[in-house]
């Protein structure tokens, strides 16, 4: 237990070092100033740095996955239970600019990225399944279509150029993607009534 309590202290000081200088910036020897214990010490419980950097990942796309679920099962209604989806939270926050550096150096810590998108993609599509069925999304929409679209939306979310260029957190994003495809674009033309 103290083992376990360890670790989750020094991995706290880890993501706070990681969403302040990013992936390649922070350093163990910050991790053991920071705590005030011997490197010796933070070796007794990670292998090294990568592996910090992977226990990070592991934690904060784990803890979205459960919250994700906990929020969804609770949420009532098609809308409560989108957003439910589309806003759950993770243990430590992962910026945008650190996805960015996964992206670019670390290839299993995105992998695990895309992991994630792909289980809330599935999850999405169970939820427009199911209020497809239940009438509450309309008969004539294109259910693939609406998946491919949504799949390709999420393809934004994840590219971090982007997202950085436009100045956008990936809620935000997420926001305006899925308001466009249920709400459309076109204002509402009071001659069209």
């Amino acid at each position: 237990e103290r083992k376990l309590f360890m670790r989750e202290k020094i991995l706290n000081v880890v993501a706070q070092l990681i969403n302040r200088y990013g992936l390649k910036k922070f350093t163990v020897d910050e991790v053991a100033t920071t705590l005030r214990i011997s490197k010796k010490t933070i070796y007794q419980y990670f292998s090294g740095k990568d592996e910090m950097i992977h226990e990070y990942f592991v934690a904060n796309l784990e803890s979205d996955k459960q919250n994700m679920d906990k929020a969804m099962q609770e949420a009532s209604g098609f809308r409560n239970k989108l957003y439910a989806l589309v806003h759950t939270n993770r243990c430590y926050g992962l910026p945008i600019f650190v996805m960015g550096e996964a992206k670019q150096f670390y290839p299993e810590e995105w992998a695990e990225i895309e992991s994630l998108r792909k289980y809330k993609l599935a999850a999405l599509n169970e939820l427009l399944k199911c209020s497809k069925k239940d009438g509450i999304i309309k008969d004539d929409v294109h259910f693939g279509i609406l998946t491919a679209m949504l799949e390709r939306s999420s393809d934004i979310i994840l590219d971090t150029d982007f997202l950085l260029e436009h100045k956008l957190h990936v809620a935000q994003a997420i926001d305006a993607a899925l308001d466009i495809i249920l709400y459309g674009i076109e204002k509402e033309n009071k001659d069209d009534k």
